[in-house]
């Protein structure tokens, strides 16, 4: 509280307040006396000193907006001030925008796909009725940032490190910023923005990457931290058997509609309810015959028929899929034994009809197969290392020659990988080395990762490959051959690294435990941050 003022003090300001009274009326009849030329001249200095302090003051206010501009122009504030925090850390609309962007730019490709438009504003365009592709970007980008936010926080709080081989991804992700730089004549600065918007730099790149690797490591570190026994593998596998068992089955799908045709005048025509009803009791006599083939064990006949008709293979959806399939239920029943058949109406459409005032059920095609065996995978994956060597395609001597059939220089492919072999043995023979070869001259989608692919399973690779690996005695680690493929025109310089462990249903189980262990805890863990937003996310630049 402020101290009250003496009884001086009072006088004192009294006297000053009629001093200023007295002073004031002086002045009054001081003017009065002025002529009116003077007066005006007063009047107008007075204006004029007024305009003056005016100009200043709102030449002040102009001084800070165009600062503020020029501010808002460098993306100072789009860089530094928080758009979104989650727990104790905050991010700016740069940073949420290098996810937004980068979501973006994952889908570019495929945007005509997903019925999005490149060259209309995303926030005019609807993914459903209310929602438009600007939510749906912004809300990715918030998702993706606060998961590897609370990520980094707990690792932190753990006092987990960046590995060696994290801090190297970080460099090499640095590096093919360089790369792309230079092969196109830019800065990194312009890739930068032209990727992630106007006001990314490279700093706040590297922040994000090395956020982003941080994140992903210790998310796989504290999976692999939660211990499996034998006992678990066992126990989720009789709860889950149906989706762990490899089904060796073959299943084709019949159609048994009738097809629409166009008269003179392009229009379409619907089938007459002869030509459906011919299409359906075609399609039933074929079922029956495919399915006869079937359970008579006619290899030949059942491959003719799927020949004559054109019959779609449904043999290799996944167990894990069959859910979505109406034989899905028949494949996984108990008391299914190897070598049944069947044929399976596909879910038919139902509509009314008015004439009678009942339902109709429309058959719309069936499903016939065999299920050969259900197996629980009781063997090991394979960790293997492979390049692929296509085999360059030989020019038809007589050009003009539609019906010439295309041949490939597979002796030449042969050269050429068993090139590869010997530089590869003359390096050592090793992982290392064969990764250093296979990266750069292996077709094979593994290249990228230095021809490595882990827990190689029954019939994941190429048939010569997998006949290798699965056909008879299974090679020891440390083998390695080169594998001639015809059917796909190539050689395969193959090395067996090492096994896996476990079984590879054990390994499929583990990973379905620790994947199941891992949601819990991060749920948990999530509960502990509060997620915010400001204003200035609407500052985020779309590129």
């Amino acid at each position: 509280m402020s101290e009250q003022p003496s009884k001086n003090e009072k006088a004192t300001s009294k006297n000053e307040k009629a001093l200023s009274r007295r002073e004031q009326k002086k002045l009054d009849r001081a003017l009065a006396g002025l002529s009116g030329k003077t007066r005006r001249a007063s009047e107008e200095e007075k204006k004029k000193k007024r305009r003056t302090r005016i100009y200043i003051a709102a030449g002040a206010i102009v001084a800070v907006l165009v600062a503020g501009l020029l501010t808002w122009d460098s993306g100072l504030i789009q860089s530094h001030a928080p758009a979104l925090t989650v727990g104790s850390k905050s991010y700016s609309s740069v940073e949420v925008g290098y996810y937004f962007n980068a979501t973006y730019n994952s889908i570019y490709s495929y945007a005509s796909y997903y019925g999005l438009d490149t060259s209309v504003s995303l926030k005019d365009q609807e993914v459903y009725t209310g929602y438009t592709w600007y939510d749906y970007l912004l809300d990715s980008a918030e998702d993706s940032l606060t998961s590897i936010s609370i990520l980094v926080q707990e690792g932190e709080a753990a006092g987990y490190e960046l590995s060696e081989d994290g801090e190297a991804e970080v460099e090499e992700a640095m590096e093919e910023l360089a790369e792309e730089a230079s092969e196109n004549g830019v800065s990194e600065g312009y890739v930068l923005r032209a990727y992630y918007g106007r006001f990314m730099t490279k700093s706040i790149y590297r922040k994000l990457v090395q956020e982003s690797v941080y994140a992903s490591e210790y998310a796989e570190y504290v999976t692999d931290s939660f211990e499996v026994t034998e006992d678990d593998l066992e126990e989720y596998y009789e709860e889950n058997a149906d989706t762990i068992d490899t089904y060796d089955y073959e299943c084709y799908r019949i159609d048994a509609t009738a097809d629409s045709t166009t008269d003179d005048d392009g229009n379409t025509v619907d089938p007459t309810e002869e030509e459906t009803a011919q299409a359906l009791e075609d399609a039933t006599n074929l079922a029956s015959e495919l399915e006869a083939a079937f359970a008579s064990g006619d290899d030949d006949t059942v491959a003719a028929l799927v020949e004559e008709n054109g019959l779609s293979s449904y043999s290799s959806i996944s167990s894990s899929y069959f859910s979505s399939y109406d034989f899905g239920e028949w494949l996984t029943d108990a008391d299914r034994v190897d070598g049944d058949t069947t044929t399976i109406t596909i879910t038919p459409t139902t509509t009314s009809d008015d004439d009678e005032e009942e339902e109709v059920e429309t058959v719309t095609g069936y499903y016939v197969l065999r299920l050969n065996s259900r197996i629980r995978d009781d063997y090991y994956g394979v960790n293997l290392y492979d390049i692929e060597l296509e085999a360059e395609e030989v020019e038809s001597e007589d050009e003009d020659d539609e019906d010439a059939e295309t041949t490939y220089d597979m002796d030449t492919a042969l050269e050429n990988i068993t090139v590869y072999q010997d530089l590869w043995l003359s390096l050592g023979g090793d992982s290392e080395a064969f990764a250093s070869i296979a990266i750069t001259n292996s077709s094979s989608s593994s290249a990228s990762n230095g021809g490595l692919t882990e827990n190689v399973y029954k019939g994941k690779m190429a048939d010569v490959i997998d006949e290798w690996l699965f056909g008879g005695d299974a090679p020891e680690a440390g083998s390695y051959a080169i594998l001639e493929d015809t059917e796909n025109n190539c050689y395969y310089l193959v090395y067996v690294d090492s096994y896996q462990e476990l079984y590879y249903w054990q390994t499929t189980a583990k990973s379905s435990i620790q994947s199941e262990r891992y949601s819990d805890w991060y749920t948990e863990a999530s509960e502990n941050y509060e997620v915010s937003t400001t204003a200035f996310l609407s500052t985020l630049t779309v590129i």
